[in-house]
C-alpha cells in the first residue's frame, strides 16, 4: 500500500472534475482539500458540489483550510470521507473538534502552519490519529518546500516516534528523500500529480523514490 496520497486542489468545478479524473484511479488514497477564502487566501469548490464518493470505494480524506470546521463534518461523512485533517491554527478548541470528529467515526488528524511551533500540538497527540506538517504555506499551489519544517519533524520524533506523521506541500522527488530519511509515513503530492501530464508516472516516481530511501534509513 502506497505511503503517497495525490491531492485535488481546485477553485472551480471544471479544475475539480480534470484533477479529479487525473487522480481518482492511482491509488486507494486521496485528499481533498477545501479552502474558504478567509483561513487561506484561496476558495475551493463547495463542499455541496462534492460529488458522492462512496461508490468509489477509497478512502478519501478532507483537508479542512477553513475556519469553523465543525460545522462540515457531518456532511464530510455522508459524502464518504473516512478521515478529516484540520488545523490547529483554525480554532480556539482542538479539542472539541478531535471530540466531534472523533464522535462520527472518523479519523482525525491535526495539521499545522510552518511558522507554528510544534509545543501547541503536544497536549492533543494522545486524541488524534496523527500530525500533518504543512511543507508550504496553505492555501496555494507550485510553492517550495519550507526548509524549517524537517527541523520541526525532528522535534517532533524525538517527542513521540510512534505518532503518524504526514507532510503536504511543496513535496516533490527532492524534498521526498528528506522525509523518507526522516522517519515521515504519508506523503500528500498535489500539482507534480494532478497537473503533470503523466500523472501515473509521476505518482510512481514519488513512491519509488519514498519507498528506496525510506528503506536505506
Amino acid at each position: 500500500m502506497s505511503s503517497i496520497i495525490p491531492t485535488l486542489f481546485a477553485t472551480s468545478k471544471k479544475q475539480f472534475e480534470k484533477c479529479f479524473n487525473n487522480i481518482v484511479n492511482l491509488t486507494n488514497k486521496i485528499q481533498i482539500d477545501f479552502m474558504d477564502r478567509k483561513f487561506v487566501k484561496a476558495k475551493s469548490l463547495p463542499l455541496a458540489q462534492i460529488p458522492d464518493l462512496k461508490k468509489y470505494k477509497k478512502n478519501f480524506e478532507a483537508h479542512l483550510m477553513l475556519y469553523a470546521p465543525e460545522k462540515h463534518i457531518k456532511t464530510l461523512k455522508e459524502k464518504g470521507f473516512n478521515k478529516i485533517i484540520f488545523h490547529y491554527e483554525s480554532t480556539k478548541d482542538p479539542k472539541k473538534i478531535i471530540q466531534l470528529i472523533k464522535q462520527d467515526k472518523l479519523k482525525v488528524f491535526l495539521a499545522i502552519n510552518p511558522e507554528t511551533n510544534i509545543k501547541f500540538i503536544l497536549p492533543y497527540l494522545n486524541k488524534i490519529d496523527g500530525v500533518l506538517f504543512l511543507g508550504v504555506h496553505p492555501g496555494k499551489e507550485h510553492q517550495s518546500f519550507i526548509p524549517i519544517v524537517y527541523k520541526k519533524i525532528k522535534q517532533l520524533r524525538k517527542i513521540n516516534k510512534k505518532i503518524i506523521v504526514q507532510v503536504d506541500g511543496g513535496v516533490n522527488q527532492s524534498s521526498i528523500k528528506k522525509l523518507a530519511k526522516l522517519s515521515v509515513n504519508l506523503v500528500n503530492s498535489g500539482s507534480f500529480i494532478s497537473q503533470s501530464k503523466n500523472p501515473k508516472e509521476a505518482f510512481n516516481k514519488l513512491d519509488v523514490l519514498f519507498e528506496k530511501y525510506k528503506q536505506n534509513i
